[in-house]
């Protein structure tokens, strides 16, 4: 009886009581969770949940979405199932249902059909649906791959789940995609490919008219304008008068031409305009890519356009820019605001065949308009640049500059910004990059608090128990 009224045991009892009571209410706690279907998503880049892009567009959604997750029966893919879970709570438009299409294989069939996929839908695709219009994510869309060694798989540098779900949701909610016509018969250059499948990818129409021969197409809701290498024919000016004065809108993206232009000129001072074509220099350093004053990194005014874009970072570079020019005189009740500007140290090279990095006498000071958007009895866009939407500016800038286009392209049929949602990053893929100061807090944590810190607990246990 005397052991009982040890501290030992006194001791030992209270640890194991207060280890079953810690047992008891983690297990009260994961019954609770699993009841009210309560989660943590607790992975650095928050994969398996929705960000705050997608909810606030899911909170505004107004018709009704069906999800349809193709997969096999028990070997859900866990990120796209806990996804799906998380957009059918965000918005009660939504309803999710998985088909197995080993089990369903008609239904999956008639879905592939409405899609226009003869190949089938693959597994682990996505199938978003509204108001009649079908949209298919498939798996590969979802994951960013990246090649290494011919030896070596792909690794996946990027998880895409959440941007090419919640695109697809917008793309179905909005009806028809828009029919953008690309004009051509002036010597414009052709316009890329990979440009071409991203507007395509977020749901427009791409075309080609030659308005030198042809009239602008009844069902064209956005005429895309290049720059010339020589001047329109007044037939073509006049087209595109007409398309914009009944209503229809444009998105002009003006560089640096050898030519007169004078049918351009007109055309873009009946909307307050003008055209300076000289080459753009930067002379703050501090708003030059890499050093290069031909690469101009604007500098952004609030807009509808722009908005988001500065809460979002986006990197823009706007190479070989031409200024585009508010005329003093402008016809009435037209409203034209800058979106892009230079800043004061800027300069235009009036002599392009000088290759000084400095501002020269006959060189005219800045600052100057980069983009502008103008609303009359119709709205347009101009951007004094071509080479800015060049893929190459993308692959080393960002998405900036087409993210801008996409979302002038939006602010033209009168619709809200594009919606994006950034890729997310696997655990690991991203580099650890730390500045020297940092680097030196760690190694003295790690060589000097860590074990010092140890060290004190350890004496600390060994007093306790010494006396006791």
């Amino acid at each position: 009886m005397k052991s009982f009224r040890e501290k030992r045991f006194r001791y030992g009892t209270f640890s194991t009581a207060m280890m079953l009571f810690a047992v008891v209410i983690f297990v009260l706690v994961n019954l609770l969770a699993g009841e009210f279907n309560i989660s943590r998503d607790l992975t650095a880049e928050q994969i398996f949940s929705l960000s705050r892009q997608s909810r606030d567009f899911l909170a505004d959604l107004e018709q009704d979405v069906l999800i349809t997750s193709i997969s096999r029966t028990g070997h859900e893919h866990p990120v796209i199932s806990q996804l799906l879970e998380e957009y059918a709570a965000a918005s009660p438009r939504i309803r999710v249902e998985n088909r197995d299409p080993f089990l369903s294989p008609a239904f999956v069939h008639q879905l592939a059909a409405e899609a226009g996929m003869e190949g089938g839908i693959p597994q682990d695709s996505v199938v978003v649906q509204s108001g009649g219009f079908t949209r298919v994510v498939l798996p590969q869309d979802m994951v960013q791959t990246q090649m290494g060694m011919p030896w070596e798989a792909p690794r996946v540098v990027g998880f895409n789940f959440e941007r090419e779900i919640t695109r697809a949701i917008n793309h179905v909610s909005q009806g028809e995609p828009g029919i953008i016509y690309y004009v051509t018969g002036s010597g414009e250059a052709p316009l890329d490919p990979i440009f071409i499948g991203f507007l395509e990818s977020e749901n427009f129409i791409i075309r080609e008219v030659d308005l030198t021969l042809h009239e602008v197409p009844a069902d064209a809701d956005i005429l895309f304008v290049p720059t010339p290498n020589r001047d329109w024919s007044g037939v073509k000016a006049q087209r595109i008068r007409d398309f914009l004065d009944a209503g229809g809108r444009a998105f002009f993206a003006l560089g640096l031409t050898m030519a007169e232009t004078p049918n351009l000129d007109d055309l873009l001072a009946a909307f307050g305009l003008g055209f300076g074509n000289y080459e753009l220099w930067e002379g703050d350093a501090r708003q030059s890519f890499m050093g290069v004053p031909r690469n101009i990194i604007p500098t952004m005014h609030q807009h509808e356009i722009t908005v988001d874009a500065q809460g979002r970072t986006f990197a823009n570079v706007i190479p070989l820019s031409v200024s585009i020019d508010i005329l003093p005189l402008r016809p009435a009740a037209t409203d034209i605001e800058p979106l892009w500007t230079t800043s004061r140290d800027s300069f235009a090279r009036v002599n392009i065949a000088s290759e000084s990095q400095v501002q020269l006498p006959d060189d005219i000071p800045g600052p100057f308009n980069l983009a502008v958007a103008v609303t009359q009895h119709t709205q347009i866009v101009v951007v004094g640049s071509d080479a800015f939407m060049d893929p190459w500016v993308i692959m080393n800038v960002g998405m900036g500059n087409w993210q801008f286009i996409l979302n002038s392209l939006h602010w033209l049929q009168d619709q809200p910004s594009a919606i994006w949602v950034p890729t997310r990053v696997p655990p690991g893929a991203a580099p650890l990059i730390l500045t020297d100061h940092e680097a030196n807090i760690l190694n003295g944590v790690a060589m000097g608090a860590i074990p010092l810190v140890s060290i004190g607990i350890g004496a600390f246990i060994w007093f306790r128990r010494r006396h006791n």
